[in-house]
């Protein structure tokens, strides 16, 4: 992986510029190229990869150079003149996850908790080595004699008398147990005095140096990179401008005065307020990236690379759940040395994308002599007054961030268990395997063990690129597996316009409209409210939507705020709550997000049913096989019978295709008028009786541990094909398995699931409203029974 790139957008208009980053670690030089993403399967079964090229101003040959990722998240205040401080307290409370780490982990050693230091020189508290609380002074060191517990509270504070040299200082657990020892205080005499040359104040790291000294990034907020990064939670650091005696430490913890008077933003009592240099409240501002300083200098700062806030603090009483009722009980900031929010490379080139560019997916391809490649993917989506095309494809990047670069194939202990084989890694996987500042996806702990919230569009994501195949489907997933789609409306000939997740969220109903049919890709499974009313309005004004994949519409995606000077869901978060299929769940309290304050978790259960949207929902989930569908009496209703023209009515459809060897598989969904399926849909199709046992139902449909739940046994471990109309003249035609649009492509699409799709795209592309259903499908029915309700008479 010597080449990689990243673009500064997923979706970007005519007239508009998009911005290309470029690793280039060892070749001298490399050529990049865009060219029309057509297909990026390898499977010899099917048409293989075609790309076009498409000439540009951008095509030609760049010099490389190497661009690394600097990942870890911390906070930096400014430096301000008040800091400059001979004797110094600094106090606060910390919930360490790693203080120790084995000498054979991928990263160990130092962690700052809240120092100015720099290149050996300045001052902080820190966790050393070994897991013990540690005071520097440029190069001096007191340590504390006990080593600090993980994943629990502590107070921790240090002072040091510059005029003496005494250093004290003091270790605190919350929780005591019967057998630890005592908490106390130790000291030593410091022959050295801070030096600290206008470092800035930084929580969970130091500034980074080299051998010339205290490096200057200008990439990072106030130019500081840093180091010595700390993994775990912290909260109410202070810093104050003399050598406190333990009880004004004490005093100190309720931090500025509040009050409404002439002691306001002064030290919690008179002979304390002349000390007071910075208290800071991360209860304060959440969803943003500052970080409030309640003190008399206001020395406000910024947090880097998207640590996790909305967090419970050392004061959590387990009686409040969303952090917007009681903020006081959410001032924790848990920081990871593998936090990410922007790679922050510098552009290498921009191309500003001609008016008659058609709507397309796209990527810069990159290439070297020595046979690296890469390709950066992208998307020109139509402005919203120039749309012209009747079909509109949805392109779930949504869930593409979700899936970014995701580690389960190499630290997923149960991966062999999930797709009942051994997995097969590809190069991106070992790559990443190996570098963890690439950051990981939301489906991935940190090196903590915590699970990750965040994603970022701002980095390579490597698993996003044609030819890359998953462990999972052991084929394409997520954006490799959608151009199966892309080529077949290509080789079709249908006239369509491509936009994104975040185009449809930002834009909402504006971006769907005008469009006939709107299809989706396989794997539409995060998204934002704001999306889902969008999908709903246009249905319900009679708009038609086929639905080409399962498990959609699952997991509650937010786009963290104060991004938008580098565009459109630059980050997405999402808290795994307690049901559904998960890789890691969020801790008691810890269930809102931070960048909206909404519950997080599944859609489900908050009151938003995966059925209701194209009439199915998940059901269960298996990585060996896939199968066909078969046609059941429902099919026949003349609402629908016209989508089977040319298919018989015992005809195995799906019996083939690139994901699993078959239609049905990966992730299926089913009808189910409980859970929101319009009482008046037809299951057209199912895979019923024929999954294997590595198929499994969803956690979330049944309430105890039990036997028969996989596909051999189980009833609801299957896929349904469904139709159902929406108000004024609109449909949707739901597919409801992730590998169907696997089997597009076979045969160059000639097959009865091309015919399928075909027969339904042509009829949902028609101008106007479609055809009325009969006179008798026009009856009240039954939800719990599908039964046909008897009128009442007057």
């Amino acid at each position: 992986m010597k080449l990689c790139g990243y673009a500064d957008k997923f979706g970007v208009s005519p007239g508009e510029a998009i911005q290309f980053y470029v690793n280039c670690d060892g070749p001298r030089q490399y050529r990049a190229e865009i060219v029309e993403m057509v297909h990026g399967d390898t499977n010899p079964r099917g048409p293989g990869v075609i790309e076009r090229p498409l000439s540009s101003d951008i095509e030609g040959t760049y010099a490389g150079r190497s661009q690394a990722v600097h990942s870890g998240s911390y906070c930096v205040i400014p430096y301000f003149p008040a800091m400059d401080v001979g004797s110094f307290t600094l106090q606060c409370w910390i919930w360490p996850t790693i203080p120790v780490t084995d000498a054979s982990y991928w990263r160990h050693g130092e962690q700052t908790i809240i120092a100015r230091y720099g290149a050996g020189k300045g001052f902080g508290l820190f966790i050393d080595a070994s897991g013990r609380l540690a005071l520097k002074v440029n190069g001096e060191v007191l340590t504390a004699p006990h080593p600090i517990r993980d994943h629990a509270w502590h107070f921790v504070a240090a002072s040091f008398d510059a005029q003496t040299g005494e250093a004290t200082l003091y270790h605190e657990p919350e929780l005591r147990y019967a057998l630890d020892p005592a908490p106390a205080q130790n000291g030593t005499t410091f022959k050295t005095r801070p030096d600290a040359s206008r470092l800035p104040l930084m929580f969970g790291a130091h500034a980074a140096s080299d051998a010339s000294g205290v490096i200057a990034d200008e990439r990072f907020p106030y130019g500081v990179r840093g180091a010595g990064l700390f993994n775990g939670k912290i909260e109410r650091p202070m810093l104050s401008s003399r050598a406190l005696s333990r009880f004004e430490i004490e005093q100190m913890k309720v931090g500025a005065s509040g009050a409404s008077s002439e002691r306001r933003f002064a030290g919690p009592s008179g002979n304390l307020s002349d000390a007071l240099v910075g208290c800071w409240n991360f209860a304060r501002e959440i969803s943003s990236h500052t970080i409030i300083d309640e003190g008399p200098f206001r020395l406000d700062g910024v947090t880097v690379n998207g640590p996790a806030r909305a967090l419970t603090g050392h004061n959590w009483t387990g009686t409040v759940f969303d952090w917007t009722k009681a903020p006081e009980q959410y001032g924790a900031i848990h920081f990871h040395d593998d936090d990410l929010d922007d790679a922050r490379w510098t552009v290498d080139f921009a191309w500003r994308v001609p008016p008659e560019t058609k709507s397309r997916s796209y990527a810069v391809k990159l290439t070297t002599k020595d046979g690296d490649e890469d390709y950066i993917p992208f998307w020109v989506v139509p402005h919203l007054e120039d749309v012209k095309a009747k079909i509109g494809v949805l392109i779930p990047t949504t869930s593409y961030m979700a899936y970014a670069n995701e580690h389960l194939a190499t630290n997923a202990g149960g991966a062999e268990l999930l797709i009942y084989r051994t997995p097969i890694l590809q190069e991106g996987n070992i790559f990443l395997s190996q570098h963890r500042e690439y950051g990981g996806s939301q489906y991935d702990t940190h090196t903590d063990g915590s699970g990750m919230s965040l994603s970022t569009r701002l980095r390579p994501i490597l698993n996003m690129r044609p030819k890359f195949k998953s462990f999972t489907a052991q084929g394409p997933w997520c954006y490799n597996a959608d151009l199966h789609l892309i080529y077949w409306l290509d080789r079709m000939g249908y006239d369509y316009e491509v936009f994104t997740d975040e185009d449809l969220t930002y834009d909402g109903l504006k971006r769907l409209w005008r469009y006939n049919v709107v299809l989706t890709g396989s794997h539409p499974e995060h998204v934002g409210g704001t999306l889902l009313d969008a999908l709903n309005s246009y249905t319900e004004r009679g708009g038609r939507l086929m639905y080409f994949g399962a498990d959609g519409w699952y997991w509650v995606q937010t786009f963290l705020p104060g991004y938008e000077d580098k565009g459109r869901g630059v980050v997405a978060e999402l808290r795994r709550c307690e049901s559904g299929i998960r890789t890691w769940k969020a801790d008691p309290g810890e269930y809102y997000h931070q960048s909206t304050g909404e519950l997080g978790g599944m859609w489900r259960f908050r009151g938003r049913f995966l059925h209701t949207v194209a009439g199915t929902g998940m059901s269960a989930q298996g990585f060996d096989i896939s199968t066909y569908f078969t046609r059941t009496p429902d099919s026949l209703d003349p609402r629908v019978a016209w989508a089977f023209e040319g298919i018989a009515y015992d005809e195995k459809i799906g019996n083939f295709g690139l994901e699993g060897g078959g239609a049905a598989g990966l992730e299926v969904d089913i009808v189910d008028t409980m859970l929101g399926s319009p009482p008046h849909i037809l299951t057209v199709a199912t895979s019923a009786g024929r999954h294997t046992d590595s198929y499994l139902l969803v956690m979330e449909d049944y309430g105890t541990s039990q036997q028969g739940i996989d596909g051999t046994q189980h009833p609801r471990v299957r896929a349904d094909m469904a139709y159902h109309e929406t108000p004024n003249g609109g449909a949707c035609f739901a597919f409801s398995s992730i590998a169907y649009i696997g089997a597009l492509p076979w045969n160059e699409g000639d097959n009865n699931v091309s015919r399928l799709t075909k027969n339904v795209l042509d009829r949902f592309a028609k101008d106007g409203p479609l055809p009325p259903p009969p006179e008798s499908a026009i009856v009240l029915r039954g939800r719990a029974d599908y039964a046909v309700s008897q009128s009442v008479p007057d």
